[in-house]
């Protein structure tokens, strides 16, 4: 679970409701120990992202669709719900280190290719300032956005976790990862820089 989120959220952001999808994460990691503590690792996972919120933005800078005006940009005030949902084939790299043979922890960064995104919504009882050529204020029901073609296709961050073993085979986990690169690749009418923060809690198997 987590946010496709800013940090820290804008006072123009009021967040009625936060929805997360199940994210499932598959893959394997290999970890080569140096001596009974220390050790490297890599792996190759797929990791499903996303989640539903549901805000009340006031003059947030926005491309929306109206479905008699067309494209619209300028500053939105209305009831927004956006909805987030990529799958990401991403290969960690981290150190490790092992108090004892059931507890370990870990860190480092990873590197993740976007295989699927999608970021789209809609803002309703809108009111919308355009700018172009001059300002002009509007009222309208019901707008949608669609920033998914700017969403970021490579993204880089750090990872760190843990894990319990609960005999040899099975054990649990947790990770949390925050991107280092913003979640847009191209430039998109948001004022504020957006980033994958997410928290993942699963087992393990152990060959």
């Amino acid at each position: 679970m987590g946010a496709t989120t800013p940090v820290p959220i804008p006072d123009r952001l009021d967040i009625r409701s936060y929805h997360p999808r199940v994210n499932p994460k598959l893959g394997a990691n290999l970890t080569y120990y140096f001596d009974s503590h220390w050790g490297i690792g890599a792996g190759l996972t797929l990791d499903w992202k996303g989640m539903k919120v549901h805000t009340r933005v006031t003059d947030v800078h926005l491309t929306v669709q109206e479905p008699s005006l067309g494209m619209l940009t300028g500053y939105v005030t209305g009831r927004n719900r956006t909805s987030v949902r990529t799958l990401y084939l991403v290969q960690p790299l981290y150190g490790s280190y092992r108090f004892n043979a059931r507890w370990q922890v870990r860190a480092g960064i990873y590197l993740a290719e976007t295989l699927n995104r999608r970021f789209d919504g809609n803002v309703t009882d809108v009111q919308i300032q355009v700018q172009s050529p001059l300002s002009v204020e509007r009222d309208v029901a019901y707008t949608t956005l669609d920033y998914s073609d700017e969403a970021r296709t490579f993204e880089t961050g750090l990872l760190a976790g843990g894990e319990f073993r609960i005999n040899r085979r099975i054990g649990l986990f947790a990770d949390f990862t925050w991107a280092f690169t913003p979640f847009f690749e191209r430039s998109v009418p948001i004022h504020f820089t957006m980033r994958n923060i997410y928290l993942a809690l699963g087992a393990t198997f152990r060959w």
